[in-house]
Order: structure tokens, then sequence, then C-alpha cells
């Protein structure tokens, strides 16, 4: 298979003795601390049949492989070569391509993947640590892009790491263990943050953010703010996905494209991209409210015309309806304006942060979700977790959501809630919870996980009142226009036993 390498623009030159099947590299700019591997490919099967295929890194005689003189035409790559995909998107793109084209592409690329011998190939360790192995997602395709061409691979363990941070003015610090694994066929993808505000939810999400990546990755303005956080055992994701549409988040914001990367050893330092932040916060940390409708265009659009479409389709379908699912999936710019006219501001909200998820996640991505009920009405609230949940085994990824949502609540099993308080002297305390809160009421949820009605002034104080006066069950749900809801008549007929126990 031929092998087309050019330069400096992204149309592919036309060539009078190239044949098809050929494979385009666009040879990147892209410095890996010193080293130039990276090559953007793509797989033309006929005149008017092209697969994106996306980032690799190629190596050839121990040392990077580049074209002095592009565009070029290669019958082959040079002896001793071996190449590696950016992520694991890469080797799902391949798994589209018929199996025998799947091969001769795999083959004439030297990829690693699908012959773990040719790593060997690359014996300068800095090559290897510092170009093929920079980005987490590139040691993720590593590991797991067998999966999708069927070769060797490794098995995926869910994530299971302890966290603590200590934030100023704290007499103590936040400490909880986030183990995600499977117990009993349980849904496991999702542990939820929950406790009332000012317990420490939300400045958690934002350390554990910073605490997963480098340093290096973040706006200096933004990650010199954060307090200190230790993450153990050191975890590997492929991407670490933020999001917040609360204007008083606190994530740590990705270093602007522009800006001039820091040094480390006399070498720039450039990411990218293994994280990604969805809020309402630009590049210089202004909230940008009036903005709503251009961010999800933004997000929207990319997935709509590409791989992914069927992944948003689903989670919308799920969120709204299979109708408005489609308009707002559809690759006509004007079907997809007059749906997304049609949603309410909170739609517009979700399907932005699905649009945006779904558009950045690769397998073993982590997301940092905070208080999505800001914004969210309840019914929409309630198919969320759902959705989100379709998502994360589409993906075969994870999620921390921080939340005083009882509705959320409602949905995680209790194995994989850490539940946030504070004490009189301002010490922090995270635990688990000791009663079980998947399908509970969320009246009791309110109560004992949220502390949010106190048994003085909530509605079973009122209903002590009437009981007093009228003196049976029954008499105080007559009061009302509409049956009583059993948590309320529960309440009644205990009042009812301890009248009987008095007598």
């Amino acid at each position: 298979m031929q092998i087309l390498v050019f330069h400096r623009r992204r149309t592919v030159p036309q060539l009078e003795n190239i044949r098809y099947p050929y494979i385009s590299l666009f040879q990147d700019n892209w410095d890996d601390f010193g080293w130039r591997c990276r090559f953007v490919a793509t797989l033309h099967r006929s005149e008017e049949e092209e697969v994106d295929l996306g980032p690799l890194r190629i190596a050839a005689n121990n040392d990077q492989f580049r074209v002095d003189d592009p565009p070029a035409l290669l019958e082959e790559l040079p002896p001793r070569s071996a190449s590696l995909g950016e992520s694991v998107a890469y080797y799902r793109a391949l798994r589209a391509l018929p199996a025998g084209l799947r091969r001769r592409y795999l083959n004439t690329m030297r990829d690693i993947v699908a012959r773990p011998v040719r790593r060997e190939r690359i014996r300068d360790q800095n090559l290897w640590n510092k170009c093929f192995m920079r980005e987490s997602s590139s040691r993720h395709a590593l590991d797991r892009g067998g999966y999708y061409i069927g070769a060797h691979f490794e098995q995926a363990e869910p994530p299971n790491f302890s966290f603590e941070m200590r934030l100023p003015g704290a007499s103590g610090p936040h400490q909880l263990n986030l183990d995600f694994s499977q117990h009993n066929d349980l849904p496991n993808r999702t542990i939820l943050l929950i406790g009332r505000n000012g317990t420490g939810k939300t400045r958690t999400l934002a350390g554990l953010a910073a605490g997963l990546m480098p340093a290096k990755v973040f706006s200096d303005g933004s990650i010199e703010k954060m307090p200190r956080a230790s993450v153990e055992p050191e975890i590997t994701l492929s991407r670490l996905i933020a999001v917040s549409y609360n204007a008083f988040d606190e994530f740590p914001l990705p270093r602007p494209a522009g800006e001039k990367a820091p040094r480390i050893g006399g070498v720039a330092y450039k990411s990218r991209g293994s994280y990604k932040y969805c809020g309402l916060r630009n590049a210089d940390g202004a909230i940008t409210t009036n903005e709503i409708g251009q961010m999800l265009n933004q997000a929207l659009e990319p997935v709509v015309g590409s791989d992914r479409v069927v992944a948003l389709h689903d989670a919308l379908s799920t969120l709204l309806n299979p109708d408005i699912a489609s308009a707002l999936t559809d690759l006509d710019d004007e079907v997809r304006e007059e749906a997304v006219q049609s949603l309410s501001a909170g739609q517009r909200l979700i399907v932005s942060i699905f649009s945006n998820i779904v558009g950045f996640i690769e397998e073993k991505s982590l997301l940092l979700i905070d208080e999505p009920e800001t914004n969210l009405h309840p019914g929409l609230l309630s198919t969320f977790v759902a959705a989100l949940n379709e998502t994360l085994v589409e993906f075969d990824s994870y999620a921390i959501v921080a939340s005083h949502s009882p509705i959320l609540l409602q949905q995680v099993p209790a194995r994989y809630v850490r539940h946030f308080t504070r004490n009189s002297v301002d010490r922090p305390r995270v635990r688990a919870l000791d009663f079980e809160s998947f399908g509970e009421d969320l009246g009791e949820l309110s109560r004992r996980a949220l502390g949010l009605a106190d048994p003085e002034r909530d509605y079973t104080n009122v209903l002590d009142r009437l009981f007093e006066i009228h003196g049976s069950a029954e008499a105080v749900a007559g009061l009302f226009d509409y049956p009583l809801g059993a948590p309320a008549m529960a309440h009644l007929y205990g009042l009812e036993v301890d009248q009987e126990d008095d007598l």
C-alpha cells in the first residue's frame, strides 16, 4: 500500500501515479521534547471514499521518521520502522474497516499494537518515553488498542485510588477512597459526592483534576490557586473531562493553545490535550453565560459529522426523546438549528454537556461533573444518570459527580456514594452512607443525607399538630384536597401506634 507524505497544508496533493487504496500522512510540526514523529493519517479507499484515522507517531531506524522534501510518495516505510496511534480512537476507527484492508494498513504502517515485537525497534528510551509515551492517551492505546483490531490487549481494571486534600482554613484534610470496582452487578460507573453546600465537594473535584493531571497542562493562573492534593496510587487515564456550568466552579483551566509553553530542562513542554474543561469560563477565567448557544453549536457540530453521532443520538434519546435527538444530530444545519431553538435553557445546557463529553471521551476516561442539578429541572435530572451511564458504558469510562440533589442520590447505590459533612470546628469528614440510597424515598434521603429538613420545621411537624387536633390518621388525611403520599401516611399511622401504646 502506497504512502503519501505531505506538509504545510491539509489538502492532499493529487499525484498521477497513485494507486487506491493508499495512505496519506500529514507531516505535523509537533515537537515532543525535540522529537518530531507525529503524523495525521487518512486511508483513501477510492476517489470518493476516505477514512480519517487520526494522529499517530512513527519511528524509523531508532530515530524520528521525517520526509525532508514533501510531498513524497513512498512504496513502504523505511526499514526497522514502528508506529503507534495516539489514542484508542485511532484503533476504534480501524475496527470499522474490512479485516483484510485493516491488516494491510497495520502491516504497511508497522504498527506496534498489531505486532508488539516491533516495540523492540525503538531502543532509544528518550524517543520512547518523551515522544511515543508522552500522552496518557498513547499509553492507553498501547494497552487497549488491540481490543479493537483483534490483537493482544490488557484487561482494563476499574479505577481504585485514594485522594487527600487540605483546604485553606480547614482544621483537617478531605480524605476519600474512590473505588469503582464491580460488586454484585450493581451499576458502578458513577461515584456520587453528596453533601450540603459548603462541605467541600466542588473544591474536591477541582483538586482531583489538579492531582490527576500534570500541572503543566493547566494555565498558570488557575493551577496556582489549587490546594495541594495527592492521589495514590498513581492512575493512568486516557482523558480527564471537567464539566461545570456553575458560575462559581473552581476547576483549573487548560493552558491556552497560543500560550508560550513552559520549559523543562530547557525543552518546551506541550500537550495535545488529555484534559478538557467544559464550563462557563473562558481562557481568561471570565464568565461567558451569554454564549451558551455558541458553546452548544461548537460542541454539537463536530460530533454530528463524526462516527460518534450514534453515541450522542442514544444519549439525547434517553434525555429528551428520539425525534428531538434525530433532529439535533441531523447533518442539515437548518434542521439542527431549528431543533436547538425549540429547546429550553436547561435542555440546551444538557445537550451541550453531552456533546462535549461524547466529542472528547475515549476509553478509560474519567469525568468530573459538578452539580449538574444547578440548571436542570427535576424531570431532566432524573434521566441524567441513565444517559450518563449509557455513555460511560459505551466508552468504558467512569465519572465522579458532586451534588446536593436527592434525585441523583436516589439513583446511585450507597457503595458508590461519599457523604461530605463538616463538624462544629470546621473539620471535614467524608464517609460512606450507613443506609441504602438506591431507590430510597426522596424525603428520607433529604433528611438523612443532606439534613435539608429540620424535624421541627418540615411537614412532619405540621402533621403532628394536626393529629393532636383531629385525633386520627384518616381524619388528618381528609383535610387535604388529594390523597397524602406514602411517607406522610406512614408518619400518621406511626402517631396512631404511639397513641395506642400510651393508653
